[in-house]
């Protein structure tokens, strides 16, 4: 599983508040194959401060932990400077609005925002690339939409949580 991984230690991985609700606690499995992949690529998960809100703070149990064994931190979003990036999260947040039938205004925030993000990592950091985890779908468009509009695909991806530990039915949430 580990092999399959699309992380590697050169490329920076911004989370969104999904991915954390759906590994669940430290003491679900979800969470410690997670982990393990996290750690095994040596990557550090970068959430940025509205998913932690969304997550209910950095005291959280899942949070903690993540942050206290390093594989995870906390980022401040700067103000989008760059153009790119400011136009990524205005072509995902139309994406995402037309994807659900909602208003732009009405469109979380933090889903806009991973695109113009990950775009201004790419520039201002000048990392080897950037990978984006939601597993929420209109936001994966919309991202994608984003990064492909502005000609970044050769360096920024986006997954979701299967693609990183797979699929265990075995364990998922089961809704009633």
């Amino acid at each position: 599983m580990d092999a399959d991984t699309p992380f590697s230690a050169d490329q920076d991985i911004l989370v969104d508040a999904n991915i954390f609700y759906a590994i669940g606690d430290p003491s679900n499995s979800q969470y410690r194959r997670f982990r393990s992949v996290v750690q095994s690529a040596g990557v550090v998960c970068k959430l940025p401060q509205r998913v932690i809100g969304e997550l209910g703070g950095p005291e959280t149990d899942r949070v903690r932990t993540a942050l206290d064994e390093g594989w995870a931190t906390i980022i401040d979003v700067p103000s989008p400077t760059d153009g790119d990036a400011v136009a990524a999260s205005d072509i995902a947040k139309r994406t995402i609005a037309n994807e659900t039938d909602q208003p732009e205004h009405e469109v979380e925030k933090t889903d806009a925002i991973l695109a113009g993000l990950a775009i201004q990592y790419v520039r201002d950091r000048s990392t080897a690339g950037v990978i984006v985890l939601t597993d929420d779908k209109p936001a994966k468009k919309g991202i994608k939409n984003a990064v492909r509009a502005q000609g970044y695909t050769d360096t920024i991806a986006v997954h979701g949580l299967e693609d990183i530990i797979g699929d265990d039915s075995g364990d998922s949430m089961r809704l009633i």
